[in-house]
C-alpha cells in the first residue's frame, strides 16, 4: 500500500515537469494557466532568443500559422514557472487594454510589441547560422 501511495504521489508531478518545453535554441517554454506562455532565459539571452523561443513554440506546440501575431503579455522579469533569473510571457492575442504596435523590439520590456510567428521563429536560424 505504502509503496503503491509513493508512486502515485511521484506520477503526480509528471503532468507538471511535462508541461515544461525546449525551444530550438535550448530556451525552456513554459505554459501559463491564462494560455499565455513564459519563455525562461538562460545567462546572457538577448531578445532574439526570447523571440526565437517563443515562435518556435508557437509554431511548434501551438500550431500558429507563419502570419499569426505573438505578443509581449510582461516584459523582462524574473520568471513565474522558473527559479532563474529572467522571462518574457507571451500570447498569441493582444493583451486587454493594449495597442499593438509594429516593428523590431528587441528589448522585451513593452507589453504589447510583437511579431508574427515565422519572423520570431528566423532568430533561430539566424543562430544557428552562427554556429560553426
Amino acid at each position: 500500500m505504502k509503496k503503491t501511495l509513493t508512486c502515485a504521489v511521484a506520477l503526480s508531478f509528471l503532468p507538471a515537469l511535462a508541461m515544461a518545453w525546449v525551444a530550438d535554441n535550448r530556451l525552456t517554454v513554459n505554459p501559463l494557466p491564462d494560455g499565455s506562455f513564459e519563455v525562461i532565459g538562460a545567462p546572457g539571452s538577448a531578445g532574439s532568443d526570447y523571440w526565437c523561443a517563443a515562435g518556435d513554440y508557437a509554431l511548434t506546440v501551438l500550431g500558429a500559422q507563419n502570419n499569426d501575431r505573438i505578443f509581449i503579455t510582461r516584459g523582462r522579469g524574473e520568471p513565474q514557472t522558473s527559479d532563474r533569473k529572467s522571462s518574457v510571457q507571451f500570447s498569441l492575442s493582444l493583451p486587454s487594454g493594449e495597442e499593438a504596435d509594429t516593428g523590431i523590439f528587441l528589448s522585451m520590456k513593452k507589453v504589447g510589441d510583437n511579431l508574427n510567428a515565422s519572423f520570431a521563429r528566423n532568430y533561430c536560424y539566424d543562430r544557428k547560422n552562427l554556429e560553426f
